[in-house]
């Protein structure tokens, strides 16, 4: 999956999440917005996301590996998948 296709995902996935709780999806999400501060994410739904990720990557995440900040952004998750998967390579 490349990067496009995982912020499509994301995206897709956050929309749900947003319609869920009553919340507005905005019209536009760029790779490096906050999804905790746009109130997209929460410390319940980030576990969500995690699970979501590992779904349709393919990649497992090891929490104990990463800050909780690679989580903040598609960005900064794509980063993350990126590098497990760089890991499971060597």
């Amino acid at each position: 999956m490349d990067r496009d296709d995982l912020y499509a995902q994301l995206r897709e996935f956050l929309a749900g999440l947003a319609a869920e709780s009553g919340r507005e999806f905005p019209d536009r999400l760029d790779p490096d917005d906050n999804l905790f501060d746009l109130g997209l994410v929460t410390s319940f739904s980030v576990i969500r996301m995690i699970l979501f990720v590992e779904d349709v990557t393919g990649c497992p995440i090891d929490l104990a590996d990463h800050e909780p900040q690679a989580f903040y952004t598609l960005a900064g998750i794509h980063t993350l998948v990126a590098s497990q998967r760089q890991e499971e390579s060597a």
